[in-house]
This record gives C-alpha cells, structure tokens and sequence, in this order.
C-alpha cells in the first residue's frame, strides 16, 4: 500500500447539499458568504514521511581508514620519502617499518575512506579482503618484497583482524528507519 493510497484512503468525504430538482428554486440564490465560510465539508489527511539509513559497514570503514591515514602518513613523514623507500626503518605505534610501507598504508587508507564516504558497500568489502588477503600473506611471510616493507608478523596479524571486521562490517545489511507524521486538518 503506497503513501498515496494511504492518503488517498483516509480523506473524508465532502459533505455538499443535493443540488436542487428543476422547478423547486433550481434558480434560488446562493447562500451567504459567512455562512459558507463556517460550514466544514471535510477534512485533508497529509502525511510525511522521512528515511533515514545507517550501513555499519561505512561507519568501520571510516573509522580503520582515517587510522590508516594516520599510521601510513606518520610513518612516510618519519622515514621520508626524498630518498630511498626501504631505508631508514623507524618505529612507529611500536612496529617497524619502512617509508615504502607507509605510503601503501596511506593510499590503502585513502581508498578506504573514498569508499566509505561514496557508501561504496561493495569496494569497502573488495578493499577489506584484498587487505586482509595482503596482511595473511605478511603474516606467513614477512620478508616480502626482499625486506623492502620491513613489516613485523604482530603487525600483520592485527592488520589481518581489522581487515576482517571491516570485511564483516561491510556485509551486515543496511538499517532504515523510517518515520511517519500525520496532519489532518479541516478543510472549510
């Protein structure tokens, strides 16, 4: 049942006088404008209505992603990035890791949040795996990329695990919520 049928439904009838029968003062004058103006024929239903929806899978998606950005920009600032991107390795949120790793971090982190600002479901799920499918591959071999990354398995572990929750995050479904308000008022 749409909201037109519904209003369309709750309208009352209007109330009118039977229109006189020819040669019983079909030609009688009208009535009084005040009193027409006092007399109510009816009344008008209106409804509103108002949807709002809540994807918790954009909500986790901010959040990791603004974290990545943080993490990814302070460890390209701290290692460089004028001069070679697998050397100097710093310590950053106590993990290691070079300027290269950094910046893959912060372009991966800024996907991320294009993503989830654009309500993308579908790329926040594609980047949540293809980030956890990247971290399991550290976790079970750490000196990928000859060493270039310097990334530590306790740090791939927990990206593996954050890449999982926004995986999850982004498959649970979409909550609506929707609100009705009804005014009716007399029509004269």
């Amino acid at each position: 049942n749409s909201d037109r049928a519904q209003i369309v439904d709750e309208r009352e009838p209007v109330v009118m006088a039977a229109p006189p029968v020819a040669g019983e003062g079909a030609f009688a004058p009208p009535p009084p404008p005040a009193a027409a103006a006092d007399t109510i024929v009816g009344s008008e239903t209106v409804l509103t209505s108002r949807t709002s929806a809540f994807t918790p899978g954009t909500l986790v998606a901010g959040v990791v992603a603004i974290g990545l950005l943080l993490l990814g920009g302070i460890t390209a600032a701290r290692a460089g990035i004028d001069s070679s991107l697998d050397e100097p390795v710093v310590e950053v949120a106590g993990y290691t890791a070079t300027a290269l790793l950094g910046l893959i971090v912060f372009v991966f982190g800024l996907l991320l949040l294009v993503a989830a600002l654009s309500r993308a479901d579908s790329a926040i799920l594609f980047l949540g795996i293809a980030g956890g499918v990247m971290a399991l591959v550290a976790v079970f071999q750490p000196s990928v990329g000859e060493g270039s990354l310097a990334i530590e398995r306790r740090f791939a572990v927990l990206t593996a695990i954050v890449m999982g929750v926004v995986v999850a995050a982004a498959l649970l479904p979409t909550v609506r919520r929707r609100s009705v308000v009804r005014r009716t008022s007399d029509v004269n």
